[in-house]
Formats: C-alpha cells, sequence, structure tokens
C-alpha cells in the first residue's frame, strides 16, 4: 500500500469523539512498512467544512465529495479494515499534509 493512497476504511466500532463508519482515509505510513506490516496508519476524511489548519485540510473529492483530512483522527487499522481505493494525493497535497501532521503531533 502506497503512502498517500485515499481508501476506504472501516472504521466502525468507534466510540465519540472518535471517527466511525466506513468512509475514505489517506494512508500516510511509509510504503516500506505498509509492504511488511499488517497494518497501516491512515487520516480519515470528513466531508463536512471548514479547513482549519492545522486540523482539517481540504485534500480535493473523493467518493463525489469535497474531502478534508481530519488531522486528530490518526489511526492505526488493520489491512482488513480496506475496502480498496478511491485514489491519490498529489505530491503537494501529500506534503500539505505532513505540514499538517507536523504542527499536530509536536
Amino acid at each position: 500500500m502506497k503512502r498517500g493512497t485515499v481508501v476506504w476504511v472501516d472504521l466502525n466500532d468507534a466510540t465519540p469523539p472518535e471517527m466511525g463508519k466506513i468512509r475514505p482515509g489517506i494512508v500516510v505510513s511509509g510504503t516500506e512498512h505498509n509492504e511488511s506490516l499488517n497494518t497501516v496508519v491512515v487520516v480519515p476524511t470528513s466531508s463536512i467544512e471548514p479547513e482549519i489548519w492545522p486540523l482539517r485540510l481540504a485534500v480535493g473529492r473523493f467518493a463525489g465529495k469535497a474531502s478534508f483530512a481530519v488531522i486528530p483522527g490518526i489511526r492505526q487499522v488493520r489491512k482488513g479494515r480496506l475496502r480498496g481505493a478511491l485514489g491519490e494525493l498529489s505530491d503537494d497535497q501529500l506534503s500539505a499534509l505532513d505540514e499538517c501532521l507536523d504542527a499536530y503531533l509536536r
């Protein structure tokens, strides 16, 4: 699984304020690690606006809706929760997401 891939991910069994249901998520763990581990790290997306830097970043349209990466929702998931790819972020979008993650996690 390549870093920056947007996938359907099943986040069910979540308890608020965790994000649940099947929704697009962005794989942010490293491609090399993703090849050998049974899990990946994803940032879920939401169609709820607006962009709130560094907590919510506009990342384009996926599944027919405007999508916003929800940085505080970052989580590790089993690959069995992935339901198929929707696309990939551009290099610029992935760099912007990295900036948000860096600002949020420091």
